[in-house]
């Protein structure tokens, strides 16, 4: 898992380079005709990397950008506007409750589109347009480079969208071009921070205990995949929140074994920055992640962004380090075993996935060498 958190970078910057052949099918199709909004239907990680994205989203595309998972979309009749475009996206392909809603889509006439890093997958017979969002080969369950590349891929499709629309000059989108490239330098630096402030803090964060991360904007999305990432391989309890919810009443149940981290607005908020330095008081395991520090014991500096809206970029750095490294030396990837008789059950991935991570595996000791031994 580790080695795709660090291999994830070079994806990224492989896919701005080649930014325009990536997602210009995608934008050939959505700028086919007059859209007045976007939807994204998603699932875990592939729904908090749409969070992630949205607001750089909605600012480039100047239009609604709707986040909702499949189940929601399937079961909650919404009165949508009648020229909504939909994006459905599943890493793996495999996902049975993405293929429900695509073929929900289906019946209702919707014009959509399907995100997923294998085309061969089964969700590709139940779509009318698929296209590969650029993950490359990724071979663990739990997904680390699919979020941030699926991050990136949406931003590029909203900026390359706008540009088609509304006529955005060259220097505009190059200048936009560099800003995403500044937030992957952003990424890499924050790759050794986070590493320096995992083997800081491995006591306190090893000691089993819930999890609270508060996170705005499109931090809202990275405090959302660091608690599933942290449910997943720790196996702690672990909860989301935006700010301001989150001193409405979920704080009460703070104690001094909890774990607290905070992610910082981009563009510096007081009002977090109080709530960490108020929190400490209560719990020694509190974090405030700012590029803005002022030299509290509790704050993790880390890189700024030149354009506020890509700050989950770098961001997701920190959750994804925590899991991997945690997990391993605290041996925590086994799940318990009477769980382990009934997943199966669930049957939330289509026939033949199982196959096709084995193929995955193989793929990636062909692509990454030691890499896929994560």
């Amino acid at each position: 898992m580790l080695d795709y958190v660090v291999l994830a970078n070079k994806r990224m910057r492989e896919n701005l380079l080649n930014a325009n052949d990536l997602v210009s099918p995608l934008v050939q199709e959505f700028c086919s005709a007059p859209y007045e909004a976007l939807r994204i239907v998603a699932s875990g990680s592939s729904r908090h990397a749409a969070l992630c994205a949205q607001p750089y989203m909605e600012r480039e595309l100047g239009m609604p950008v709707t986040v909702c998972t499949p189940e929601s979309y399937c079961e909650v009749a919404r009165p949508w506007p009648l020229k909504t475009y939909t994006i459905a996206v599943s890493q793996s392909g495999y996902s049975t409750n993405t293929i429900a809603a695509l073929d929900e889509m289906t019946h209702r006439g919707e014009p959509c589109a399907a995100l997923t890093g294998n085309v061969e997958a089964p969700l590709s017979s139940h779509a009318t347009h698929v296209f590969d969002y650029g993950v490359g080969v990724e071979s663990v369950d739990f997904v680390t480079m699919g979020v941030v590349t699926l991050v990136e891929y949406l931003m590029l499709f909203a900026l390359h969208a706008a540009a088609r629309l509304r006529g955005k000059d060259t220097d505009e989108l190059s200048q936009a071009h560099a800003n995403i490239a500044q937030a992957l330098d952003a990424h890499e630096r924050m790759l050794e921070i986070a590493h320096a402030y995992v083997d800081r803090r491995t006591l306190a964060l090893s000691r089993p205990a819930p999890v609270m991360v508060v996170g705005n904007g499109p931090n809202l999305g990275v405090a959302q995949e660091m608690a599933l990432k942290i449910m997943e391989t720790l196996k702690y309890p672990a909860m989301w929140f935006e700010g301001e919810e989150f001193i409405h009443g979920p704080e009460l149940q703070i104690a001094p074994e909890y774990h607290l981290f905070f992610l910082d607005d981009a563009h510096g908020s007081a009002r977090l920055a109080k709530t960490a330095r108020l929190l400490s008081r209560v719990t020694e395991s509190v974090c405030f992640a700012t590029s803005a520090p002022q030299g509290e014991a509790w704050e993790l500096e880390i890189p700024q962004v030149n354009d506020p809206l890509l700050c989950a970029i770098p961001n997701l750095v920190l959750p994804q380090t925590i899991a991997a490294v945690l997990t391993e030396e605290l041996g925590r990837w086994n799940k318990h075993a009477l769980l382990a008789r009934v997943l199966d059950e669930f049957d939330s991935k289509a026939a033949g996935y199982e196959e096709s991570v084995k193929q995955l595996e193989k793929s990636a000791e062909r692509a990454y060498g030691d890499a896929a031994d994560a």
